[in-house]
């Protein structure tokens, strides 16, 4: 399986559509065995999605996605998981791991790294 992540520094990007870089991570049998980084800062909407769509990718993980994006990507097949907020490597180890879902937090400093949002509110005071 091949997914995406659209990166901004070390975090999952806000938005897909604007990230500087995407993630393109292969993994087979819960590990991964490969890990491409595609800088997008000078690509438009439509050459971001040929960019995931080119490299196979069956998932994407980001913050937020619109709506014109998140159809192009699902009438291919592939599957977004949004509204996904953290340190990249985190998201990406939770999700190896099969505890990440939509609305996620996910954070090293926590004992438990990914929380959905509201679990992640009621313990941050």
């Amino acid at each position: 399986m091949k997914l995406a992540i659209p990166v901004f520094r070390d975090r999952v990007s806000p938005r897909f559509d604007f990230s500087p870089e995407i993630w393109i991570v292969e993994v087979e049998k819960g590990e991964v065995v490969g890990k491409e980084r595609i800088p997008t800062q000078n690509l438009n909407l439509l050459q971001r999605l040929e960019q995931v769509t080119a490299n196979g990718v069956e998932k994407v993980i980001c913050g937020g996605i619109d709506g014109f994006c998140a159809n192009q990507l699902g009438g291919k097949g592939i599957e977004v998981v949004q509204d996904v907020i953290g340190e990249a490597e985190v998201v990406l180890t939770d999700f190896l791991k099969g505890r990440l879902r939509p609305g996620f937090r996910c954070e090293r400093k926590r004992r438990h790294h990914c929380r959905g949002k509201e679990a992640a509110w009621r313990n941050e005071g």
